[in-house]
């Protein structure tokens, strides 16, 4: 399928031409947090983004554009209810709607205590990658500033929860106490980054984070080092929770993150039920089962390109 799919995040907006011989990209930081505050019009501001979005991508002008994230949400283009859990991974689910003559929205996924955006698309390319190695009942592990750890039996997500890994990591090194003992910038130093995972299996982590500042303090320890102790801590605390079960555990993310988490899943004892996958493409092929389910049921409007 040849397509645009369009990943617009809470800071981030992204433009991929998928299916096309030559591969093209657009990005910039007009998230959905910078354009709520623009003020005006806010589905003007929104189209005219993607349209200047899709000049810089140069991407033929009757290709459907896909939109996944939160351009969906209140301080998105135009808000969609959210599809509630039994949510199967075929994509039929998926809550839609038409922006234009060739563009479709997407809505995000919820249960009764927490919500998701743009993670459920990942999820339905992960399937639609995998198929068959997938087992039947598994974990998806989606990192990043709410790490998403997402709960499949039989075909369908039946639950979720958000863990604020990466918010709560970014707030403490760079406006808590601990910021003056770390460095979030700094490379990943394995060793300090192991015994923050240890320390956290042992001592409560609220009781554990102020260790950061007594290991600068007391044990003369950098603070790149300090840094990784603080991933490995809350890292560390996110995996504990999918120790007390034996189940096949998915982890898909970038090349760093991947690490992390298996050096993670190998402190704590996972390391026989993790498996991790790179997930570049999964926003745009889930993207891609949503754009199939849509032409078959022949949702798409009259002007929707027939072929692609």
């Amino acid at each position: 399928m040849t397509f645009i799919s369009c990943d617009w995040g809470t800071s981030t907006f992204r433009l991929r031409l998928v299916g096309a011989a030559d591969k093209a990209e657009f990005r910039s930081d007009d998230g959905t947090a910078k354009l709520a505050t623009v003020g005006g019009d806010r589905a003007e501001t929104f189209r005219t983004t993607l349209v200047t979005g899709l000049e810089q991508l140069r991407a033929p002008p009757h290709l459907p554009v896909v939109i996944s994230g939160m351009a969906s949400s209140t301080s998105g283009w135009k808000e969609l209810p959210y599809a509630r859990t039994p949510f199967r991974v075929d994509g039929r689910d998926v809550i839609s709607a038409p922006l234009d003559e060739r563009t479709w929205l997407l809505s995000g996924l919820r249960t009764e205590t927490d919500v998701m955006r743009g993670e459920e698309t990942q999820v339905l390319g992960l399937f639609e990658k995998l198929g068959f190695e997938l087992p039947s009942r598994c974990v998806v592990v989606l990192p990043g500033t709410h790490s998403k750890h997402v709960d499949v039996d039989c075909g369908a997500v039946k639950n979720f929860r958000t863990f604020m890994t990466g918010e709560v990591f970014d707030v403490l090194a760079r406006q808590s106490v601990l910021r003056h003992s770390t460095d979030p910038t700094a490379d990943l130093d394995v060793n300090a980054f192991m015994e923050g995972v240890s320390a956290v299996q042992t001592t409560p982590l609220l009781a554990a984070l102020f260790q950061v500042r007594t290991r600068q303090v007391l044990q003369k320890q950098d603070a790149p080092a300090n840094t990784s102790f603080l991933s490995g801590l809350l890292i560390g605390s996110e995996l504990t929770s999918l120790a007390r079960e034996s189940i096949p555990i998915w982890v898909a993310a970038g090349d760093r993150l991947r690490t992390v988490y298996e050096l993670s899943a190998k402190a704590i004892g996972l390391e026989s039920q993790l498996r991790t996958i790179d997930s570049e493409d999964l926003c745009p092929r889930g993207q891609a089962v949503v754009l199939q389910n849509l032409l078959k049921s022949g949702d798409c409007s009259p002007g929707f390109p027939p072929s692609i």
